[in-house]
């Protein structure tokens, strides 16, 4: 059996270093990526219409506030009135905010858990491939 010389040893060892691999991590993460963008353009999208609609409601409230009273007990009820709605505006706010949050959080951790395993995988097969390609060319060299 002839032995191999340093330039076909170099050549063996180039084709260890094959560029599909790089584009397929590429592609990984780049669905990775957009999975996880549209995580977040989605919690923003439903954090932003809570706050427009508890803006919305707290405007009424306080245009409910100032209206015109004809008897001066109405304001001290309009005020008891009024600081009630807001307490029970922003508890309903608190939990319309915490329930996207833990939404997108449990799907942050699906994405993230999803995308470790078809990394892992990957990583396992061209570790292989390339373990392969290693003896190969160390027995073509002997």
């Amino acid at each position: 059996m002839a032995k191999q010389t340093n330039r076909t040893a170099a050549n063996d060892i180039q084709s260890l270093f094959d560029p599909k691999n790089y584009q397929d991590m590429l592609g990984t993460w780049s669905d990775y990526n957009a999975r996880v963008t549209t995580l977040v353009v989605d919690a923003a999208s439903k954090s932003s219409d809570v706050a427009n609609d508890t803006a919305q409601e707290a405007f009424s409230n306080v245009r409910e506030l100032a209206s015109a009273k004809t008897d001066p007990a109405e304001y001290a009820k309009a005020y008891s009135t009024f600081a009630q709605k807001q307490m029970e505006l922003f508890m309903r706010t608190a939990q319309s905010l915490g329930g996207i949050a833990q939404h997108t959080g449990q799907q942050s951790v699906d994405v993230a858990s999803s995308a470790g395993q078809d990394m892992g995988a990957k990583v396992a097969s061209k570790a292989e491939e390339a373990a392969n390609t290693t003896k190969s060319a160390a027995s073509k060299a002997s």
